[in-house]
């Protein structure tokens, strides 16, 4: 019982962990995004501003830029791409031990639960010699007679007799 609640304290430490972890990751990439955000905002005026600029003269310049602003745009998101599969891949893999824990704690509660029906068992095959021993005192058996029919001490008789209120 105390190894469950330190493997659950333990699972839970982890959990916490795991999600300030997650969090301060997450909480970096979005300012990253914002940064990127905010050059692609800048680009895009910069562009237009080109545009307005140099109207139809120049289209090689233009569709230089444009390539240029494209293959940066390319690079930035390859960048931001990498974090965001680490993410995924320890994402997936605590999933895969959330399983595996789960598995286990079903394996413990199957055998705890297997323990209480044979305890249950054994109590109640208990209950029933006291029955018989209660029953061959009411006949008028003696104590002596009573043990060595149930195989069983006088002193355990007495007890169950006296525990039943007949002696």
């Amino acid at each position: 019982m105390i190894l469950d609640a330190i493997v659950f304290i333990g699972f839970a430490l982890v959990m916490l962990l795991l999600i300030t972890f997650f969090y301060f990751r997450d909480k970096s990439v979005f300012q990253k995004l914002a940064a990127y955000e905010h050059a692609i905002d800048d680009l895009n005026s910069r562009l237009y501003a080109f545009e307005t600029r140099k109207g139809d003269e120049g289209n090689d310049g233009f569709e230089k830029a444009i390539a240029e602003v494209e293959e940066k745009l390319d690079n930035k998101l390859n960048e931001l791409g990498d974090p965001l599969l680490r993410t995924i891949r320890a994402i997936k893999t605590m999933e895969t031990n959330f399983r595996t824990l789960e598995e286990r704690l079903d394996e413990r509660i199957a055998k705890i639960e297997e323990s209480i029906k044979l305890t249950a068992m054994t109590t109640n095959s208990g209950s029933a010699n006291e029955k018989r021993i209660i029953e061959m005192f009411k006949e008028g058996k003696s104590i002596e007679k009573i043990a060595k029919k149930e195989r069983i001490s006088q002193g355990e008789v007495e007890l169950i007799l006296r525990i039943a209120n007949l002696r």
